[in-house]
C-alpha cells in the first residue's frame, strides 16, 4: 500500500522532474538513479512516522533547495 500509493508515485514524479532538469543540463545524468529518487519518499516518511508531522510547504521547499539541489546539479560550466 505505501509503496504503490505513495513512494512509487512520487518516485516516478521526481524522476520526470530529473529528467527535464538533465535535458536542460541542470542536473547531472548520473542522478537518475534509485538512491537519490529515494530521498524525498524516505524524508517524508521519516517525517510522517518518527516525527508524527506532516512538512508545510515552506520547509518542503527548503529541503528541495538545501538537500535535493545540491545533490542533483551538474557542475558549473
Amino acid at each position: 500500500m505505501i509503496e504503490t500509493g505513495v513512494v512509487g508515485p512520487s518516485k516516478q514524479l521526481f524522476a520526470r522532474v530529473l529528467e527535464r532538469g538533465i535535458s536542460r543540463g541542470e542536473v547531472r545524468a548520473d542522478a537518475l538513479d534509485d538512491l537519490v529518487l529515494d530521498v524525498i519518499p524516505a524524508m517524508m516518511m521519516y517525517r510522517s512516522k518518527v516525527c508524527g508531522s506532516e512538512w508545510p510547504d515552506e520547509e518542503m521547499a527548503d529541503v528541495i533547495d538545501r538537500i535535493m539541489v545540491p545533490l542533483v546539479r551538474s557542475a558549473p560550466a
